[in-house]
């Protein structure tokens, strides 16, 4: 496993680096960013973002805030129904998609190049951010498949999502919950099947 810059990340990826090696991100901070109740003040969504991609320290932190590991038996930062853990974050940049590996903190390259405008659709502004954090329900790993399993797996989404809206209301990020995107062209591009579903997204960068 390979511990690398984002810039260095982008680079190999242009050049069609292997998909099969994951790239290990710096250790999660334990200590920084607003109080609880300043983050609460703070919380909005917001549509315009700086150019400047972010850096390794706070793309970690954002990830680990998300779906982090968080204690040594395994456990998330954000629950899930039964500890199903069943939600996956894929990192969406002009350069590539990798899917977050938490039990490593590392990225696992999936696929090239730019591909934001699947999870943008028709709202142009959703490109702008540099990371677009995409969140999948997977089926089989939370052994349902039922109405009521869908409806939890989305839940469970939900709260994912929110860990990133608070942290980056903590930390001076920009970010937009949102549910939009071309669900079925995004199946296509990270080869998911029946039973994972893009549920939903989170663009994310620096205040302009």
């Amino acid at each position: 496993m390979k511990k690398l810059s984002l810039i260095v990340i982008a680079t190999l990826l242009g050049a069609g680096m292997c998909l099969a090696q994951s790239i290990s991100l710096p250790a999660p901070e334990k200590t920084g960013g607003k109080s609880t109740l300043e983050t609460l003040w703070n919380r909005q969504s917001g549509t315009e973002f700086s150019e400047r991609m972010l850096s390794d320290q706070d793309l970690s932190n954002l990830l680990f805030a998300a779906i982090g590991v968080n204690r040594e038996n395994g456990k998330l930062t954000s629950p899930t129904a039964s500890n199903k853990q069943e939600i996956r974050v894929f990192v969406f940049t002009a350069e590539g998609v990798c899917e977050y590996l938490n039990a490593e903190n590392s990225l696992r390259p999936v696929v090239q190049g730019d591909h934001r405008d699947l999870v943008a659709g028709r709202q142009g502004w959703v490109k702008t951010a540099p990371v677009i954090l995409l969140m999948v329900a997977d089926e089989k790993k939370f052994g349902g498949s039922d109405e009521r399993s869908k409806v939890v797996m989305g839940v469970d989404a939900g709260i994912v999502s929110e860990n990133i809206n608070l942290f980056c209301a903590g930390t001076g990020l920009v970010t937009r919950p949102r549910m939009s995107m071309d669900t079925q062209a995004l199946k296509e591009l990270l080869r998911l099947d029946e039973t994972q579903t893009p549920l939903l997204n989170n663009p994310v960068g620096y205040a302009r």
